[in-house]
């Protein structure tokens, strides 16, 4: 097949279906009849919806034929009940506590290398754009942005999307919540407006270290692509592998996948491969190394061509990262647009010392805190999956609504916890640090790390990612408790 080669935008614009134009007319009929009248405002369409990606927990369960906690805690408070009605005069309660230790999961990671003579100059790159009209972007993708409420690009957009339309390799460092899968995701989807029609290939290859930062990537792009006629597809691990090996067989133009399963697709999918490859983009680079993704990543750079677009976006540039860019880029340009080294005056920061010898306490302190001051919208980070797991069990028994999110979880699970918390129908989510990046939850109103991050890069991700998705001028509680550095 003839590589793909970017066409330079030409005066049409793609056509588009016979019901959207349709659309268009009675959309300027009502803008006529409604001059006279005020005209209600247009509600935006949110770019997340994990519910639509996977069967529902009731009905995995049936499926299984296995319980839920929640059925089983709930029974447990019953019957708790149902006994402390009959025998009034036995009112104490155990006092005993487990002593859990939670245990060191995480590694330290490299500093930042120091940038040489690799990256292509940037002077003069612009951080700044009025509207979406100034990117020199197509009807359909500024239709969409309206439809989206997205009416100002932020920085790293504004940055971005103009280069990436001329085809040159970008290393971005920019932290989750400042917009950067439009960033990448505009520019890309305004290139394959304009690709060969006539033949179809995957041309688009989207890496994250996540499933549920890849379910949210490919939301995006869908609402992106609404009014186009690019295709998108999503391969991650935990749904269905023969679904999954249907829809790349029909080679769509945009896959967002997780490394592992990617691979295995490849290897043993026949009729899929990456030959025909014109953009190649790593999501979170820094955590799909940290995650051991490092051979998968090699191995699928190298089967990518040698003649392509890489973008890389990166919160830190540690030196596996350094190395990574140098292997999979050519003369890109870096471009950074971090908020970490501002502290807005609405975050607060609270540290809750437990001494020595009565870590004990310590769940019975998280209990107390979230029962009596923070009881809505709270993500508790904690140090292990199990730990996450009990802290769930002993938010339900004391009748806090809770959802936990960890990798010991199915998929139908985990994006069932993300959709109940987004909706706002539990307070809390527990969760390791497969939350801490990536994951866009708006309206969160306090962070508290049950377990203290073991490292300084670990806990600034924490509270930055998060500040930029809070409400304007809400405040934001972030909490640490402290037990080994006392």
């Amino acid at each position: 097949m003839a590589p793909f080669i970017f066409e330079a935008p030409s005066d049409e614009e793609p056509e588009l279906s016979e019901s959207n134009e349709e659309e268009n007319e009675e959309a300027e009929e009502g803008d006529e009849a409604g001059d006279k009248s005020s005209k209600p405002k247009r509600k935006s369409q949110s770019a997340w919806d994990f519910a639509s990606y996977s069967e529902s927990v009731a009905e995995e369960h049936a499926r299984r034929g296995t319980t839920s906690v929640d059925f089983k805690i709930t029974k447990i408070l019953q019957q708790s009940s149902a006994t402390a009605q009959q025998d009034e005069t036995s009112d104490s309660e155990s006092d005993k506590q487990v002593d859990y230790r939670s245990e060191d999961e995480d590694e330290e990671t490299n500093n930042a290398a120091d940038s040489k003579s690799f990256f292509a100059p940037s002077e003069g790159t612009s951080f700044h754009a009025n509207s979406f009209m100034e990117l020199n972007l197509s009807r359909p993708l500024l239709r969409a942005c309206e439809t989206l409420g997205y009416n100002k690009p932020t920085p790293i957009q504004a940055a971005c999307i103009p280069l990436a339309l001329t085809g040159r390799d970008i290393c971005g460092s920019a932290v989750t919540g400042s917009g950067k899968t439009a960033a990448y995701a505009l520019p890309t989807l305004e290139r394959l407006l304009y690709r060969p029609k006539r033949v179809s290939a995957i041309r688009v290859l989207i890496l994250t270290p996540a499933r549920e930062l890849a379910v949210q990537v490919h939301s995006m792009i869908e609402k992106l692509a609404q009014y186009t006629d690019i295709r998108c597809c999503l391969i991650v691990g935990g749904l269905s592998i023969k679904a999954q090996e249907t829809a790349l067989r029909l080679m769509p133009d945009i896959v967002v996948a997780t490394p592992g399963r990617m691979i295995d697709h490849l290897r043993n999918t026949m009729s899929v491969d990456l030959d025909d490859l014109a953009v190649l983009i790593l999501d979170e680079a820094d955590r799909l190394l940290e995650l051991g993704f490092s051979a998968e990543i090699h191995e699928l750079v190298r089967l990518c061509p040698k003649r392509r677009q890489t973008m890389l976006f990166s919160a830190t540039m540690t030196e596996e990262v350094d190395e990574l860019v140098k292997l999979s880029l050519t003369r890109p340009l870096r471009l950074s647009a971090d908020p970490s080294a501002k502290r807005p005056s609405t975050l607060t920061e609270e540290v809750v010392r437990i001494r020595r010898m009565r870590e004990v306490n310590q769940e019975a302190v998280l209990l107390s805190l979230c029962s009596r001051t923070f009881t809505s919208k709270v993500i508790i980070f904690s140090g292990t999956k199990q730990a996450a797991h009990r802290l769930k069990i002993l938010f339900q028994l004391a009748a806090l609504q809770a959802a936990e999110l960890h990798g010991d979880l199915t998929q139908v699970q985990r994006l069932d916890a993300l959709e109940r918390f987004r909706k706002q129908e539990v307070d809390f989510l527990i969760a390791t640090d497969v939350a801490a990046r990536g994951l866009d939850i708006i309206g969160v109103e306090t962070v508290i790390n049950y377990a203290c991050p073991r490292d300084i890069t670990s806990y600034v991700h924490r509270w930055v990612v998060l500040l930029e998705l809070v409400e304007k001028d809400m405040l934001l509680h972030f909490l640490l408790t402290m037990t080994d550095l006392y």
